[in-house]
């Protein structure tokens, strides 16, 4: 893979000493010295294809500080492009600046601990171990490890979450799976390509709102087959009130569905340990990667502490208009605090305790307001996507601005990226900027690719970063470099 690596370098400047020991005492110190550079640019081609990419050092080392001292957001994103690199690059990288590839290691291991068997986050902590150990790094490269990057709190972070992961795989979790259905082909359940795996305890809820036709029950019979052994599957059919106004039949979308699972099912002995509720396409707004993560840390049982997980992949735009906060006041009996910030489209996931944490009485109360027994007394404007006038009521709209208040989280949520309640895996950067088109999916070369960091084997990697034929020298460049020349 032909490449190029281009280096802007940071500088350090320092005060003259004002008297000659002064100076023989830097100058004893100045070997034991080292600097690096503050960003690295790369480019290389897969045949036709070109990539050109930046990597900020600096802004890496000073998130990953954050991040192991506060709980700020992870430069996990900027971890994965790391680690995936071609081995000659993640040398460059290593002997340029050895931090950048150390901490990219020890928070992808972290991360895998929620999502994959132990000894596959084992082996990317052991990469770092043996990163540490490369006799290139002893001396000023260590002291700067040691005292300028976050080392020992990274090597505590992985060992206690490892231990918690290891505990929690003893008893993995349950799920149910909510899905309004109207004539969608949910076969992607069954689709080990879409779906790699389901919890071993899953149930599978099919709330038909378009009726019971001969299609539906031949499309749950046939979803039955093919999860037979993985899931079970659970067919109800769901009528929802008339538009009031007009007397034609109403479609919901997914409010009255959730709405009535939560309330049919509150006391049941056999809820689950998380409930996910989701549309019958779920690709549509939802990363199927982001999906996948979740379902691999339910079935090993490492996500106990998750509680409320939004699984939207755009951020709405903050809404206020007075027909939002009437909606609101009525299902939660208060007005907001603040302006609802969440993400689009209504798919989440719901531990059962804090499902619980609200009254099923509340529960009735809200799905009175969107099933039709209140009259849509909302004015229309933008975009309604209605085939007829009255077929969405606004009731159930506004709830996708408020799903995540119903279950217990503040009106503002976070970005899953600044959720410092979430574990990391969740805690990729959402889609404020692009790395190269590569990566087409949530954390695809993370878990989608078919060779594992295990498989791939310990000393054929180490070997690799040792014998990395070297990519030339780095060429200085400055900001004026970037500005087109007139």
């Amino acid at each position: 893979m032909p490449g190029t690596a281009k280096r802007a370098r940071c500088t350090m400047r320092l005060r003259r000493p004002a008297r000659a020991a002064a100076a023989a005492q830097l100058a004893a110190v100045a070997a034991s010295q080292a600097t690096y550079p503050s960003e690295f640019r790369f480019g290389w081609c897969v045949g036709s294809q070109c990539f050109d990419h930046t990597l900020s050092a600096a802004h890496f080392q000073l998130r990953v500080q954050r991040y192991y001292g506060e709980g700020r957001r992870p430069p996990l994103r900027e971890a994965f492009y790391v680690a995936t690199l071609p081995l000659a690059y993640q040398r460059e990288l290593l002997f340029g600046c050895p931090g950048l590839v150390v901490f990219a290691y020890l928070l992808l291991a972290e991360a895998r601990l929620f999502t994959h068997p132990p000894v596959e986050a084992a082996e990317l902590f052991s990469r770092a171990l043996s990163l540490l150990e490369m006799p290139e790094i002893a001396g000023p490269h260590m002291h700067n490890l040691q005292h300028s990057w976050p080392l020992q709190a990274a090597m505590d972070r992985y060992n206690s979450t490892a231990q918690r992961s290891r505990d929690a795989a003893q008893s993995p979790m349950s799920l149910d799976i909510v899905i309004p259905h109207c004539g969608e082909d949910a076969s992607w359940l069954a689709d080990r390509a879409a779906i790699e795996m389901l919890p071993r305890h899953t149930r599978v809820f099919l709330y038909e709102k378009c009726g019971m036709s001969k299609q539906a029950i031949l499309h749950f019979a046939m979803l039955t087959e093919l999860l037979q052994g993985q899931a079970t599957v659970i067919q109800k059919q769901l009528d929802d009130a008339v538009d009031p106004r007009t007397g034609l039949p109403s479609r919901r979308d997914e409010c009255t569905a959730y709405l009535t699972h939560v309330v049919e099912h509150y006391d049941d002995p056999w809820l689950a340990d998380v409930t996910l509720f989701l549309h019958g396409d779920p690709s549509d707004h939802t990363p199927m990667g982001l999906l996948n993560v979740l379902l691999r840390g339910l079935a090993l049982g490492t996500l106990r502490s998750v509680e409320f997980l939004h699984l939207g992949a755009p951020r709405m735009v903050h809404t206020s208009n007075l027909c939002q906060e009437g909606i609101f006041e009525m299902a939660m009996r208060r007005k907001p605090r603040l302006p609802l910030s969440t993400y689009c489209c209504a798919q989440f996931a719901v531990a059962r305790a804090r499902l619980r944490a609200r009254p099923r009485e509340e529960y009735e109360r809200m799905l009175r307001i969107v099933d039709g027994t209140v009259a849509d007394g909302c004015t229309r404007i933008g975009p309604a996507y209605e085939r007829y006038e009255g077929q969405r009521l606004s009731h159930c709209y506004f709830f996708e601005f408020m799903w995540h208040v119903v279950f217990g989280e503040p009106e503002d949520l976070p970005l899953r990226a600044d959720d410092a309640g979430l574990p990391v895996v969740f805690r990729l950067k959402d889609n404020e900027d692009a790395l190269p088109s590569t990566w087409g999916s949530y954390m695809a070369p993370y878990v989608g690719g078919q060779a594992t960091f295990g498989r791939h084997g310990h000393e054929l990697w180490l070997q690799g970063i040792r014998d990395a034929p070297g990519i030339g020298a780095g060429k200085q460049m400055h900001f004026g470099d970037m500005v087109p020349k007139r």
